[in-house]
């Protein structure tokens, strides 16, 4: 396998040889896609259209309500839609392990030349024969941003569009520790070429809940844990609210960082029971936690503040587990902590 140079410089041009060598093309990203996964999908299905690819975009769960504003969302295909289709090239956006395009497309979407991973992941395996994993990239779309504009291709507005919103969500609307004076100089730029207003992005991201999420949300809420020292917080979602409140666990995307954001909370914890009794995890932390590790103790991955996983076991026997497994990282950092319960600055103090 080939991995490409993640630091300082990277050098693109042995992912654009393979892009103008072969000319059937399929793109895939995770499973419960987010705003950066559909972003970088679709920015890079327009470059490769534009420049007379032949491409398809084959995802295992279907784009989420609130990404249907994005240029081209509806030629992205299901599983079935696979058949015996098999392309030169697979190009994986954003998925950290091959297995997390799903159980289905990991084994029937086969390359026939060419296995491309790209990610910003830190916990990101290089499963590919080409391999571009950025930890130091706010996002995939930013990484896909950057191939962009080293092939000098100009990027139109559908495209700006798409990466813009990939950029956002997953910098958390330009909030979160990965945002750099570059994210925001790739955004401008962004939206200039795009000509779109960015409260629009973000009311058709964030400001689309139908009534029955927030039924759902107060569910959730009911459950909220604290640990007796405050640092951890936790909450839960059953098959059972949702069947009440006619939801599914995409309801509780999000809620996690309501958790995060409760005063002394260092680690936050949403375990959901799946529909097939498995536990979906989504975890949180403020910095002084490596929420990616503790991820990858139960085959996860993510970034050092958001991360998740999935555990093959009782939603409530997950929740004590994780729980347990995040106390005993607090307590590997103790020597940060004072007495007051306060982090001790080490260096500069993150906010």
């Amino acid at each position: 396998m080939k991995t490409l140079q993640t630091t300082g410089m990277p050098n693109y041009s042995t992912l654009l040889s393979v892009f103008d060598r072969y000319h059937s093309f399929a793109l895939s990203t995770h499973i419960n896609p987010d705003g950066d996964a559909i972003g970088s999908e679709l920015a890079l299905y327009t470059f490769l259209t534009e420049i007379g690819k032949s491409v398809r975009v084959f995802n295992t769960d279907a784009v989420p309500k609130n990404y249907k504003f994005l240029p081209g969302w509806d030629i992205i295909e299901g599983v079935n839609a696979v058949d015996s289709y098999y392309p030169e090239v697979l190009v994986v956006l954003d998925a950290s392990t091959l297995a997390r395009i799903g159980k289905t497309l990991s084994k029937t979407l086969l390359p026939i030349h060419k296995l491309v991973n790209i990610d910003h992941h830190a916990t990101a395996e290089a499963f590919g024969d080409i391999n571009l994993i950025m930890p130091s990239a706010s996002s995939t779309s930013e990484i896909v941003y950057k191939l962009i504009k080293r092939s000098q291709t100009p990027i139109g507005k559908a495209c700006a569009l798409c990466l813009y919103t990939g950029i956002m969500f997953d910098t958390g609307c330009f909030r979160y520790s990965n945002t750099t004076p570059e994210t925001h100089q790739i955004a401008a730029e962004l939206m200039e070429i795009g000509e779109f207003a960015p409260d629009e992005v973000y009311r058709n991201v964030y400001e689309q809940l139908p009534v029955a999420k927030l039924r759902v949300l107060s569910e959730v809420l009911r459950t909220l844990q604290v640990t007796d020292n405050g640092k951890i917080a936790s909450v839960y979602a059953t098959q059972e609210m949702f069947r009440k409140t006619g939801t599914n666990t995409d309801a509780v995307e999000g809620i996690v960082n309501q958790i995060q954001a409760i005063a002394g909370v260092e680690v936050a914890l949403c375990v959901s029971e799946m529909a097939d009794r498995s536990t979906k995890v989504s975890l949180r932390s403020k910095g002084h936690v490596d929420v990616s590790q503790l991820a990858a103790e139960f085959e996860g991955g993510g970034h050092a503040r958001a991360a998740g996983c999935r555990l093959l076991t009782h939603y409530l026997t997950a929740l004590t587990t994780l729980v347990e497994t995040a106390q005993r990282y607090m307590d590997q950092n103790s020597s940060e902590y004072m007495d007051s319960g306060r982090i001790e600055p080490r260096g500069k103090r993150q906010s």
